[in-house]
């Protein structure tokens, strides 16, 4: 059996996004029937802990990128070297441009025949410098993006294009992220009531998510006057929630509830009729949306990258211009005039656009294809 090493530079217990859900997607597959899989990543992170919880030998290393951390850098490839040399890999699997570059130095120093791949998380264009060209074309056999649009906004000109790249749409398991009734212990903790109509994101609030767009949104729709009453969830930590409050207390809104993380979000996430996500940068495509939506959940999404292949617009969610408040006032105002019939019928063709285009089987099943191709193997059915 084949084994892959998978890596991941995020340090935060509870952190990760995409990265982590992404490495959790591999771990609990069927693909561990034909692979065996264990992770890299800084000790205690939230995709190191992923190792104990789905039996997977997991490393602890540091991974880190900032041009004043080379003493770091050096120290983490040597911590590399020995846990390659430990667990004899036949494959890296790389998520991320720091853990990307300890293993190029690693590569390079140790001259390891050992193949590497990288998936592209993010929307970046990759600068056609000469440690890239090295990098990208000489040492990274194989690259993984995780929408088509994202893809071909990262390779505008005058990006580099590495070769062997190749386009698995990410997907979630619409067994696990599935319809269900309103949490009545989450609604209980969070102030609500059953019958409260609940705008939420289940993205987070860093800085490109632009939850601070919605609140602008809903704060125009509110002085004008809104069709019916509505809440408004957000996931954050302290320091973004602190924000979003002084954002909400400048716009004039007070309708806004806020929920910390949780392991298993599904209860909260139960909670909210429409999810949002508002992204105009870096987001490839969004585990978050498309968990939401296998919920049964219409989107209000910005029509930023691999966002666009999520949402059809009114037919189960709204697209709106990226950083556009008006249109993110004129969603809010379409979702709330809806009657229930048409909504009940926005909400299924939701959860349909999940069970028909991203299920985790197909996601699945390129990254076999893709993994045996990358070791040389054969791609047919096995």
């Amino acid at each position: 059996m084949k084994r892959i090493l998978l890596t991941n530079f995020h340090p935060h217990p509870g952190g990760g996004g995409g990265h982590a859900r992404y490495i959790r997607t591999i771990l609990s597959s069927r693909l561990r029937k034909e692979f065996e899989f264990a992770v890299a990543a800084p000790d205690g992170s939230g995709v190191w802990r992923l190792g104990a919880e789905l039996n997977a030998p997991a490393f602890a290393c540091d991974f880190p990128g900032h041009f004043r951390e080379i003493p770091q850098m050096l120290g983490a490839v040597r911590r590399f070297d020995r846990i390659a040399g430990e667990w004899r890999p036949d494959l890296v699997h790389m998520n991320g441009s720091r853990d990307q570059n300890i293993v190029v130095l690693w590569k390079t120093l140790d001259r390891s025949a050992t193949p590497c791949v990288r998936t592209h998380h993010a929307v970046r264009s990759i600068p056609n410098n000469a440690y890239n060209r090295y990098a990208y074309l000489k040492v990274i056999g194989g690259h993984l993006y995780v929408s088509h649009s994202a893809k071909n906004i990262s390779w505008a000109e005058p990006s580099l294009q590495p070769p062997n790249s190749v386009v698995v749409p990410n997907g979630v398991d619409v067994d696990f992220w599935s319809p269900r009734p309103k949490d009545a212990a989450s609604l209980q903790a969070l102030g609500l009531a059953t019958s409260d109509f609940v705008f939420g994101s289940h993205a987070g609030m860093g800085w490109h998510k632009r939850t601070d767009l919605f609140l602008r949104g809903a704060a125009l729709l509110t002085k004008r006057g809104a069709p019916r009453p509505f809440k408004i969830l957000l996931r954050g930590n302290d320091k973004e929630v602190a924000e979003s409050r002084r954002v909400a207390a400048e716009v004039g809104i007070e309708n806004v509830v806020y929920q910390g993380y949780a392991e298993d979000p599904r209860g909260y996430l139960s909670v909210i009729d429409v999810g949002f996500l508002l992204s105009e940068a870096i987001e490839a495509v969004s585990f978050a949306a498309r968990e939401l939506m296998a919920m049964g959940k219409p989107l209000i999404s910005s029509n930023y990258a691999g966002l666009v292949e999520n949402v059809d617009d009114e037919l189960n969610g709204r697209l709106v211009e990226c950083g556009d408040a008006e249109g993110v006032a004129e969603a809010i105002d379409w979702f709330l005039r809806l009657t229930p019939e048409r909504f009940a019928e926005v909400s299924r063709n939701a959860r349909l656009k999940a069970e028909r285009v991203f299920t985790v089987d197909k996601q699945i099943e390129g990254l076999r294809r893709f993994y045996r191709r990358s070791l040389g193997l054969s791609t047919s059915s096995v």
